[in-house]
């Protein structure tokens, strides 16, 4: 018996066979006009927008030419104009069908599911995987739709490898209307907008070409305006009562334009790269700007020193599947003055790693995160600067620490929910993570932890560590964590990407982890601190003990002469009082405290070089010498 969702599924299938069939048709100039419609009233919701920031809505375009295997995406964006942004990628492309089943299923994607291989975008064998054999970032079906935070007119220029026809697709998008939502049935389907689509038939030379283009026109205002720093520039151009401006204005930017309407005066760029700088020399000099520290300044290094743009691609850099500005964490290798600590089970304090000189921890402990890409590569171009991922983990420490070196914590896990319970909790997890601390963590915008997910990330650094409730604040901010899911989590990840459901297993367990990981970790450093702290105490216990011995018997040859011999042999360490000072014996009936004991020494030499000891009873220059320390100390406490 066939359930009704492989029916509907089936069906959805049928539909988007026949449309791609009369798309490869429609290639002497006729356009095909259709509805862009869904049965789920709540992902009407998405073209009006439902990420944040615009940096959000490039990250979903760049997931999805991930998940085509793409090996290159090129973002233009028009700076700082933005009348038009394109996005480009070199990826498998859809073909008619592919195509059709997209603008037919806002949020029923075909990735994950047996529809995958029937359309090309995952493997039939694994559906959770590519047809290249990537773990794939989308499963929603809104990524396409990320485009509504940015305009409500795009079009969708792609064609697969192997097909003879391109395929045009404009879509314009209609508003949120709560109200005519409020008069249609709960399972009836509602029109989010409208779709031309048209195709072209492509010479033989161009029958292996493949890839899509996003062409992105009348930008929301609002959106411009944020690219362009509006709110910023009026913002510092406003003086407080001081005189000063109510924000500081961003050291580095793309300018602002001339606008007579909000009084804001044409400004000249400042970027932090050159303009023959190479694409990755340019994002390195975005990362040391967002790392550095104004001469005398009292607060950590931001990303408030870049305007909006620059942000955005911090931001947008920090959350895709893409390669270290330097190298990957699991890539630290042995000799390279870190400590690597394991995250041990149950009650074991952590242990040192230890690893030969040349031997990476990904290596020791068999991880698995940040391998090779399968496909080859992912880079992503956008305005010319190639994209990194902006953490690079110091190998030296950023300011003079008691814990006297740089530590990671390095651990994997994987949840032992018994096979009996995966539907609660909700299927199986796997990670492996790091915690890296130094005395310094900048810029502050790394510092706290990070979830990526299949190598990806919607959420920025959550400096609260997934609300970690012990009071470390000082400790907190000098550590930054990356968790990668290998596994599971997916469930626990709301629409926008940005946010997880707090109560889903995978998110509970994952927060656990950290937190335990926190506390030992945070203890093993108040640990090298204290160990750190009693050497230097020991050592300034040796140093004044040698400077009093030294003092005493400088008396000595001074009243003595240079050749005579000292009454006591000189020592660093002492663990008793000698009995005797030249002829003159001590009998201890109290001996000096431990810590006494150098003093003690050093003033029978020098009572001794004046012939005092001499002249007293045994019993009597033990207590002397006792009673001159009594007092002594007497004097100190005061």
């Amino acid at each position: 018996m066939i359930s009704d969702s492989a029916t509907i599924r089936s069906d959805r299938n049928a539909h988007a066979v026949a449309l791609g069939e009369k798309i490869r048709q429609a290639v002497e100039g006729d356009v095909i006009q259709l509805p862009l419609s869904t049965s789920q009233r709540i992902i009407a919701r998405v073209t009006d927008g439902i990420y944040r920031e615009p940096w959000a809505a490039f990250r979903e375009l760049c997931a999805n030419a991930y998940d085509a295997d793409a090996q290159r995406v090129v973002i233009e964006t028009g700076s700082p104009e933005f009348d038009q942004i394109i996005v480009r990628d070199d990826g498998a492309g859809m073909n008619p069908e592919t195509l059709a089943y997209v603008v037919q299923n806002i949020g029923g994607s075909s990735k994950r599911t047996s529809a995958g291989a029937v359309f090309h975008t995952a493997q039939e064998a694994d559906p959770d995987l590519s047809p290249g054999g990537r773990p794939l970032i989308g499963k929603i079906g809104i990524g396409l739709f990320a485009v509504a935070q940015l305009t409500q007119h795009f079009q969708i220029i792609t064609k697969a490898k192997g097909e003879r026809v391109r395929t045009w697709a404009t879509v314009v998008l209609s508003t949120h209307n709560e109200s005519r939502l409020k008069e249609t049935a709960p399972d009836a389907e509602f029109e989010a907008g409208r779709v031309s689509i048209s195709s072209e038939e492509v010479p033989e030379c161009e029958k292996d070409s493949h890839g899509t283009t996003i062409v992105l026109h009348e930008l929301r205002p609002e959106i411009r305006r944020l690219l362009q720093s509006v709110n910023l520039w009026q913002a510092q151009a406003e003086l407080g009562p001081t005189g000063e401006p109510i924000v500081t204005p961003p050291k580095y930017h793309i300018g602002c334009l001339t606008d007579q309407k909000r009084k804001l005066e044409g400004l000249k760029a400042n970027l932090p790269w050159h303009d023959n700088d190479s694409p990755l020399a340019r994002f390195q000099g975005l990362v040391r700007a967002a790392s550095e520290s104004e001469r005398g300044a009292k607060r950590s290094p931001s990303l408030e020193q870049l305007d909006e743009y620059l942000r955005s691609i911090w931001k947008l850099s920090l959350a895709l599947p893409l390669q270290y500005i330097n190298r990957h964490p699991f890539d630290l290798e042995g000799g390279s003055g870190v400590l690597f600590l394991d995250v041990p089970q149950g009650n074991r304090r952590p242990e040192a790693i230890e690893l030969k000189s040349g031997q990476s921890v990904r290596s020791k402990l068999g991880l698995v995160s940040g391998q090779a890409d399968i496909i080859g590569s992912f880079d992503v171009l956008f305005d010319g600067v190639l994209l990194r991922r902006p953490i690079e983990l110091s190998m030296q420490l950023a300011n003079d620490s008691r814990v006297g070196q740089p530590v990671m914590m390095v651990g994997a896990d994987e949840a032992p929910f018994p096979e009996a319970a995966l539907g609660r909790a909700g299927g199986r997890l796997r990670f492996e993570a790091y915690l890296y601390w130094n005395s310094k963590i900048s810029p502050k915008d790394i510092q706290g932890s990070l979830i990526r997910v299949r190598e990806a990330s919607g959420t920025l650094y959550d400096q609260r560590f997934l609300d970690y409730q012990v009071s470390e604040q000082n400790r907190l901010r000098q550590i930054t964590a990356e968790i990668y899911v290998l596994e599971g989590l997916d469930g626990a990840i709301n629409i926008d990407r940005e946010s997880f459901n707090y109560s889903h297993p995978h998110y509970i367990y994952i927060q656990k982890w950290l937190h335990r990981a926190l506390r030992l970790l945070v203890n093993r450093l108040k640990l090298l601190a204290s160990e750190d702290l009693g050497r230097e105490r020991e050592e300034g216990r040796a140093k004044t003990q040698q400077a009093i011995l030294g003092s005493a018997y400088s008396i000595w040859a001074a009243r003595r002469g240079e050749e005579a011999d000292p009454p006591l042999r000189t020592s660093t360490s002492f663990v008793e009082l000698p009995t005797s000072v030249s002829e003159a014996s001590i009998v201890w009936d109290r001996q000096p405290k431990k810590e006494d004991v150098p003093l003690a020494t050093a003033l029978s030499v020098v009572l001794e070089a004046y012939g005092v000891l001499s002249e007293l009873r045994a019993v009597d220059r033990a207590a002397l010498i006792n009673d001159i320390i009594q007092v002594m100390r007497a004097h100190g406490s005061k």
